[in-house]
């Protein structure tokens, strides 16, 4: 394995390095040394580790730091990217091979993986990790390396970043970033929520998983760019309520645009009823959601999106159910999520569903019984229908 000589992506990440590098930094990836050296040199800098999987290019970049006076400052250390660093780091600099796979040349100094972003992919998820509060990552890529999918992985990192330069060359562009914890991962760090990851992204809304004391979290904050006025806060709020009814996932912690709750395992509720074998579990969960729907309507609270409920109850071991997304839910007198969640139950796909599982449910019985407890939402008119779809 031979040692990348330095070339244009150094040297433009080189020059963010001798811009940006400060206090303890880390080189992953030293290769010929160029990136180490360069902060070695800035006087903001006190120390530098230098890693490499490369055995010789560590013994190479030693050499030249001898050569530049500057040995001293840096440790240089075997690792493949984060596996042997430990503590965490004011700046990191990453040069990774960037390249996509050509068929039948192997180089881990230049190819990142079968599309080129692989590597940059696992750095992202690893850098938050090994990054102190008001650090600074800095990296360097090219246009062939897809910029949408890097963009992407500083997202699901829960990190933000700014573009520091950009050189054009035959046919590519080489770009570097300058990377940073975004303000609500340093907020959640701050609360103990770590080993944050994207897990799913709405049109208002996205949602993080981490993890808190041992336990998983699930973290919604505010999307950027939405519409929506105060919809996670609305939502944060109406947690606080229904938690107290036995509603909803368990709210944690809030902040300034974002919540945390205790993450809930297990499957979406159509999900539930394709995979359940057991007519008399899937008949129990259904009650279940109802009973839960009927205490909205008594509390004249209504949650919106429940005569579409596939992704808005979650069923988990032993059949507990529980409600989520609350960010539309109002008070109103005439609350609908007993009607609504009677329309799901007895129309399309859902309807015949459970009819394959054994639960006949009349159509026209049950939108009857609705129509009556919609008029008169009694204890009455509600047993009703739970007689329905018993």
């Amino acid at each position: 394995m031979g040692v990348y000589e330095p070339a244009e992506d150094s040297l433009l990440l080189a020059a963010a390095v001798e811009k940006y590098a400060f206090g303890n930094v880390l080189d992953i990836g030293t290769g010929s040394g160029i990136q180490a050296i360069t902060a070695a040199k800035k006087k903001e800098v006190k120390s530098v580790a230098a890693a490499d999987i490369n055995a010789e290019a560590l013994r190479f970049a030693e050499a030249a730091a001898a050569k530049e006076g500057v040995r001293g400052k840096i440790t240089f250390l075997k690792s493949d990217l984060f596996s042997s660093i430990k503590g965490k780091f004011d700046t990191i600099i990453f040069n990774p091979p960037y390249l996509p796979q050509d068929k039948g040349i192997f180089d881990e100094a230049i190819y990142g993986g079968k599309h080129g972003y692989e590597v940059l992919q696992r750095f992202i998820g690893c850098c938050n990790s090994y990054l102190k509060d008001g650090g600074i990552a800095l990296i360097v890529f090219s246009s062939l390396t897809n910029r949408q999918k890097v963009d992407e992985a500083i997202e699901k990192s829960c990190m933000e970043y700014e573009e520091t330069g950009q050189k054009h060359i035959s046919f590519e562009a080489l770009y570097t970033y300058a990377i940073r914890k975004s303000s609500l991962l340093r907020q959640l760090e701050q609360k103990g929520i770590s080993c944050m990851a994207l897990f799913a992204k709405g049109n208002r809304g996205v949602i993080y998983k981490g993890s808190c004391r041992g336990k998983t979290v699930a973290v919604k904050a505010q999307r950027k760019g939405t519409m929506a006025v105060a919809n996670v806060e609305n939502e944060a709020n109406w947690l606080k309520l229904l938690n107290k009814e036995g509603i909803g996932p368990k709210l944690l912690l809030t902040g300034k645009d974002w919540f945390a709750y205790w993450f809930v395992e297990g499957k979406f509720i159509v999900d539930f009823i394709i995979s359940c074998k057991e007519k008399k579990k899937i008949a129990a969960v259904i009650r279940a959601l109802l009973l839960q729907a009927r205490k909205l309507d008594k509390l004249k609270v209504n949650k919106e999106e429940m005569s579409r409920p596939q992704k808005h109850a979650i069923i988990g071991k032993g059949g507990k159910v529980t409600m989520i997304d609350f960010e539309r839910c109002h008070k109103t007198p005439k609350p609908k999520n007993v009607t609504q969640l009677c329309q799901f139950l007895a129309h399309g796909y859902a309807n015949a569903l459970l009819r394959q599982k054994g639960i006949a449910i009349e159509s026209e019985k049950l939108l009857a019984a609705a129509k009556d407890y919609k008029h008169g939402q009694t204890d009455k008119n509600f047993k009703r229908i739970l007689k329905l779809v018993s």
